[in-house]
């Protein structure tokens, strides 16, 4: 009877062992999210300034979200088994990777007053540390914007994409992250933009293409200049993930490579109105899962899930 009790315990200590030894492994060792960026990842932030009136809902736009369905990171955080909302995800559609958002000119028209911020990706994270100087190591941080820099640049001039480079944004984010404390960060890098339909064909397609690969050769310089560090990188290719699917629509059940939604659904002159706008891609299905972008530039729900698939692979990667 001694015997059988001292295997009992010894027994007991080695399951104990193992399930700690488990969980520090274990992608549950991570216990929140806390989500930067632009309209990717934007899970409703203009919801809450406009009572859900832009993007309309009337078109389809999912309660506020620049899509149809569920951002990227709500699958992500759904299979991680961690509670996500916009008290944690700061993504606000139309941010650049700097302090601007472009949606700064329709202020009136949305009805907004000047107390209201409108951040870019590194304004985002400079208010968050604000009131968070010290941050959990086991905070997973999302960091993803740069598309309304390279489209204002090439549509507008503006930003000024030399004097500031969108690659240097992201590089001061992740060393006020660093420097607060983070050690887990999630970084997206740009689809070609070249490949849209807003610039495919166009003069402007090759400068597109080139400045997306400039942005994405600078965020793997922020990688690698932290490889000698404790600090984990997460990277979703965003570039090989929209090229897989492009090349390969059928695959993922796709048919469509043009946007669901044409430009105009929303008149950003008068943006909180109802559109009256047609949508001549319904009579191709009336599915918009069938197409990779919903409007514009703006993934659809379809591609946000492909997308999310992504991010958990790469982060069972790294958390290991």
């Amino acid at each position: 009877m001694y015997l059988q009790l001292i295997l009992f315990f010894v027994l007991v200590s080695v399951i104990v062992i193992a399930q700690n030894n488990n969980e520090s492994s274990s992608p549950k060792r991570i216990n929140k999210i806390i989500v930067f960026g632009d309209g990717l990842s934007d899970m409703g932030q203009w919801g809450k300034l406009t009572n859900f009136r832009y993007p309309p809902a009337d078109a389809g736009f999912f309660e506020s979200r620049w899509t149809n369905g569920k951002v990227w990171v709500e699958h992500l955080a759904d299979e991680l088994n961690i509670k996500l909302t916009l008290n944690e995800n700061f993504a606000l559609g139309g941010a650049t990777t700097g302090y601007y958002n472009i949606n700064e000119s329709l202020r009136l028209a949305l009805q907004l007053d000047s107390t209201v911020k409108l951040n870019g990706m590194l304004g985002q994270v400079a208010d968050y540390l604000s009131t968070n100087p010290q941050v959990d190591n086991k905070i997973l941080f999302v960091l993803w914007a740069g598309g309304h820099d390279i489209g204002s640049y090439l549509d507008y001039g503006q930003p000024d994409l030399k004097k500031y480079p969108p690659a240097e944004n992201y590089k001061q984010a992740v060393s006020m992250l660093v420097n607060a404390g983070a050690k887990l960060i999630m970084i997206g890098t740009m689809p070609d933009m070249g490949f849209t339909p807003t610039y495919f064909g166009t003069e402007l397609q090759e400068k597109a293409s080139k400045l997306c690969t400039e942005l994405n050769d600078g965020i793997e310089n922020i990688i690698a200049s932290y490889q000698n560090s404790d600090v984990k990188f997460i990277k979703i290719d965003g570039a090989k993930i929209f090229s897989e699917v492009g090349m390969n629509p059928a695959k993922y059940e796709i048919k469509y490579l043009e946007p669901y939604l044409p430009i105009n659904i929303i008149d950003f002159n008068r943006p909180l109105e109802k559109s009256n706008v047609e949508i001549p891609n319904k009579e191709k299905g009336l599915n918009p899962d069938e197409f990779i972008n919903w409007w514009a530039v703006s993934a659809s729900a379809k591609m946000h899930t492909i997308i999310g698939e992504y991010a958990i692979q790469e982060f069972l990667k790294t958390i290991k």
